[in-house]
């Protein structure tokens, strides 16, 4: 299978999305749903009120009767502060019983025991008492002494006879009196600090009766800890003892007032339940507001309650009517939009990537919209509707007409979602309007950060008219200003950004790729204009033709310059099988067969396609490799093989002899391909005259529409003609011939 066959069916083989009916159907269907969604659900007065202005719609009477509710944050402080008064709930477990004694009692015979064995180990020997024989009956008592408390508690007990020592038996007796008397007080299992009311409920395990006791009258733990070291400083002389007695009763007295953190929620809510959330009544028919009057805070909560009973009201039938008329609405801008693109943008109408692209930043702005509607501030952050990053994308990536269009479009669309603010159409069409102009003639990127000039004009100066027209307050303009201002910085940033992620996702080569290519600095030029300096020069001139021709038929001259200049790359392989990189006039094909001198002069479109996926160049540009040959015939190889199949008696078939296409399928490739033959041809005239490079001209269009290499494009002939006029002006220019001066008599 030949190279050309295998291209032709890998062709038929690709399902072509690009253009696809129901692809395209789906993205319109998604938009319109996406944005539908966040349009508001009934009419919106947020953005109409505040207090202190005027209220400029007509008489609003209400439609039914509904509560008046208090303002959010006035209820939420009476809340906090029923909630802050609730005294907390403790279940009282005061128990100093025998068993209490008991253990009490057990302790005390379990350090006895120790010291006891400690004794009768080695009355001399204080430290015998830490000894590894006494550990199995100190883990019987349940509080672990340091060393140093046990070796004072044995030289206190060894000191005298058991029966003769008052100061061991004062020791036990005055840890066992403070412990019953601590015992008895009511102690926390909080800390005062985190309890905020002055009293407390307490609540009896057996009665189940709350009774309020002053916070005064009870304990927490660290005050009893206070309590028993003052007690004992008085009634111990001993500070080893005392520290000893202070960790013991610090362990026996339990907190015996338990937090009922259940018992406390209920009576929170119970509290917060009372409060009442409204504070009047609207019946229906009555007045909520009057035109021209001026709004208070009672009228803007009337306002609100409404809204607020209004949502609440909404039945299945009535959202499904009113989600059918916002479909309606983004239906009928869109199709609007739709209209100008199959009239005016054919060619992007049919794309269905770049239909793609355009919905997402529509449905990107949208979103803008929906978040500063629904952000509860007092700001304008309308103004933070970045509707210029969507007017400097769409200009950079399409046109500065497109833009225009879609930037009315998407005004519209924020305000609908903003609940019909038109003050803030008005601006962001201003802003986004100028937006398009500062960038219409961009040639690189940095430039988009020239548009902050021109946005910041486009929001100052509605804004400050808006302001004087509604006699707004001094700081109340210069805060909307403050954040147009705000705007116009963060627009060209983000339009930076967004350009570099639309241009990768999609690829799409915007005219600043096109300029940076057309650099004759880029590695691929240099390399050209090195190895095969005949090529660049019919290159460049072949550029010039080009661009001139697209910018008569209203193609994109750019592309079709750049295009030219990368459209013969494949030739740096092998620069000297190519004529006009001859310059040892010595032709390499006169020693090789025609079937050789083809393949080698074909290649340079596999090699150039090669070369420029290595480099990463746009496929706009990459289109240009194959199609500015499409499936022309090499006629010299392949008359001068018929001439030996002549001889030889053998058959030929052409499309040996065929570049493999495809055939130009843009205007910009089919005007390479006439730009590459016209340029080359002309070059050969004898003595070119106008009249005989437009017979050249006429004659190579002619053929290569009988060769039907034009089919793919949409060039008509109204738009061959300008081509040729164009081509005609610039081939004048270069092979003008100078005009002869009579010599002059002394020289």
């Amino acid at each position: 299978m030949s190279f050309l066959e295998k291209i032709n069916l890998l062709q038929k083989s690709k399902i072509d999305l690009t253009n696809d009916i129901y692809v395209k159907s789906l993205i319109v269907f998604i938009t319109i749903i996406i944005i539908s969604l966040l349009l508001p659900n009934v009419k919106n007065y947020e953005v109409k009120y505040e207090i202190g202005t005027v209220w400029t719609d007509e008489d609003l009477i209400a439609p039914f009767t509904f509560p008046i509710y208090k303002d959010e944050q006035e209820y939420e402080t009476e809340k906090q502060k029923a909630i802050n008064s609730v005294e907390p709930v403790f279940t009282d477990r005061t128990v100093m019983s025998s068993q209490y004694k008991d253990s009490l009692r057990l302790f005390f015979q379990n350090i006895n025991k120790v010291l006891f064995k400690a004794k009768s180990l080695d009355k001399e020997n204080d430290e015998i008492i830490n000894s590894a024989e006494l550990d199995e009956l100190k883990n019987k008592i349940q509080i672990q002494f340091t060393k140093e408390q046990w070796v004072n508690l044995f030289r206190l007990y060894k000191s005298k006879p058991i029966e003769n020592n008052t100061e061991y038996q004062n020791f036990i007796s005055t840890t066992d009196r403070v412990i019953q008397d601590l015992s008895q007080n009511k102690i926390l299992n909080l800390n005062k600090s985190d309890i905020k009311t002055p009293d407390i409920f307490i609540k009896t395990e057996d009665q189940k009766i709350l009774k309020s006791e002053s916070l005064t009258r009870v304990y927490d733990r660290t005050e009893i800890t206070n309590i028993i070291s003052e007690r004992l400083n008085v009634l111990m002389e001993n500070p080893f003892i005392r520290g000893i007695t202070s960790e013991i009763a610090r362990y026996f007295i339990k907190e015996n007032l338990i937090y009922d953190k259940n018992l406390t929620e209920l009576e929170t809510e119970s509290r917060v339940d009372q409060i009442p959330k409204t504070i009047g009544i609207v019946m229906e028919n009555e007045r909520i507001v009057s035109k021209h009057d001026p709004i208070t805070k009672e009228t803007k909560l009337k306002l609100e309650s409404f809204k607020k009973v209004r949502l609440t009201r909404i039945g299945v039938q009535d959202y499904f009517l009113q989600f059918l008329g916002k479909l309606l609405l983004v239906l009928i801008l869109l199709f609007v939009f739709g209209i100008f693109l199959k009239i005016i943008r054919r060619d992007i109408f049919s794309d269905n990537s770049k239909l793609l692209l355009i919905s997402s930043i529509i449905i990107l702005i949208s979103l803008f919209s929906y978040i500063s509607l629904h952000l509860n501030i007092k700001y304008p952050v309308e103004l933070l509707i970045f509707v210029s990053v969507a007017s400097i994308l769409l200009t950079i990536i399409f046109d500065s007409r497109l833009a225009f269009f879609a930037i009315i479009i998407i005004c519209f669309l924020v305000s609908s979602v903003r609940g019909g603010d038109y003050t803030l159409l008005f601006i962001s069409f201003c802003g986004g309007t100028l937006a398009i102009f500062s960038v219409r003639d961009i040639k690189n990127r940095t430039q988009i950060f020239r548009s902050f000039y021109f946005i910041l004009f486009g929001y100052l100066i509605p804004i400050l008219a808006f302001g004087l027209d509604r006699s707004d307050t001094t700081s109340k303009i210069a805060t909307e200003m403050i954040f147009g201002g705000v705007n116009a910085i963060i627009s060209p940033i983000l339009a930076y950004g967004l350009l570099i992620f639309y241009e990768r996702v999609f690829k799409i080569t915007t005219d600043l790729t096109l300029l940076e290519l057309a650099d004759f600095n880029h590695p691929l030029l240099k390399e050209l204009s090195a190895k095969a300096p005949g090529t660049f020069h019919h290159s460049v001139v072949m550029g010039n033709l080009a661009e001139a021709a697209a910018e008569a038929v209203g193609a994109n001259r750019i592309l079709a310059r750049v295009g030219c200049y990368y459209h013969d790359i494949g030739k740096i392989n092998k620069p000297e099988y190519f004529i006009e990189n001859q310059l040892e006039r010595i032709n390499r094909h006169e020693n090789l067969t025609p079937n050789i001198s083809v393949k080698l002069i074909i290649s340079h479109v596999k090699d150039g396609i090669e070369l420029a996926k290595k480099y990463k160049l746009p496929k706009e540009v990459i289109d240009f490799i194959p199609m500015h040959h499409g499936t022309n015939l090499v006629s010299y190889f392949y008359n001068k093989a018929k001439n030996l199949v002549d001889e030889d008696k053998e058959d030929i078939h052409d499309y040996i002899y065929r570049y493999p296409g495809p055939k130009p399928n843009t205007r910009e490739t089919a005007i390479a391909m006439l730009a590459d033959t016209i340029e080359a041809s002309t070059r050969t005239i004898e003595d070119p005259t106008p009249g005989k490079l437009e017979d050249k001209i006429d004659e190579i269009i002619n053929k290569r529409l009988v060769d039907g290499e034009l089919d793919n494009c949409d060039l008509t002939l109204k738009d061959l003609t300008k081509i040729k006029l164009a081509f005609l002006k610039i081939l004048v220019g270069i092979h003008h011939q100078r005009i002869k001066y009579p010599e002059q008599s002394n020289n």
